[in-house]
């Protein structure tokens, strides 16, 4: 459990870097960037909370017709 809990902490470091990146990139104004930067980085979090469990129903079905 350990290990999860080290993974997710990176994954959010990271996201959160990928995340502000795109913010800075996307607006013209710093004020802009930071004001809009909670709700990607929710975004971003749900988009891959979404996909994991996706993969999660996938893997699971796949082994269960096995």
């Amino acid at each position: 459990m350990n290990d999860l809990v080290v993974h997710l902490g990176l994954l959010a470091l990271i996201s959160l870097a990928i995340v502000t990146l795109g913010a800075f990139f996307n607006h013209q104004g710093d004020e802009e960037a930071l004001k809009d930067l909670p709700k990607r980085y929710m975004v971003f979090l749900v988009g891959c909370a979404v996909v994991a469990a996706v993969m999660l129903v996938i893997e699971s079905t796949g082994a269960s017709l096995d």
